[in-house]
C-alpha cells in the first residue's frame, strides 16, 4: 500500500452553483456588518436618551449595547480573518 500526500485540497461548489454561493455568502457577509452597525447607532441612541431623559436603565442598556456591539464587531473581524486563514485562495 502507497500512501501519498494529499496537497492543496479545496473546497468547491460544484458547476452553476457558484454565482449562487457568492451571492448568498456576500448577502450574509454585509447584512451581519449592517447589523452590527445599526446596533451600534441605536445603543448610542439609547445612552444619549438615557443621560439626558434621566432614565438610568436606558442609559444602562444602551452602554451594555454599545460594549456588545463593539465586541460582535471584533469577533466579526476575527472570525473572518481566522476562515480566510483556514480555507485559503483556491
Amino acid at each position: 500500500m502507497i500512501v501519498q500526500a494529499i496537497n492543496n485540497v479545496c473546497a468547491k461548489a460544484p458547476a452553476g452553483v457558484d454565482m449562487y454561493t457568492d451571492l448568498l455568502l456576500s448577502w450574509v457577509k454585509y447584512g451581519v456588518g449592517v447589523v452590527i452597525i445599526a446596533a451600534g447607532f441605536i445603543s448610542v441612541g439609547a445612552l444619549v436618551v438615557g443621560k439626558l431623559g434621566s432614565m438610568s436603565r436606558a442609559a444602562q442598556l444602551g452602554a451594555s449595547g454599545l460594549i456588545y456591539a463593539v465586541l460582535a464587531a471584533v469577533g466579526y473581524v476575527t472570525i473572518y480573518g481566522i476562515l480566510s486563514a483556514i480555507v485559503g485562495n483556491c
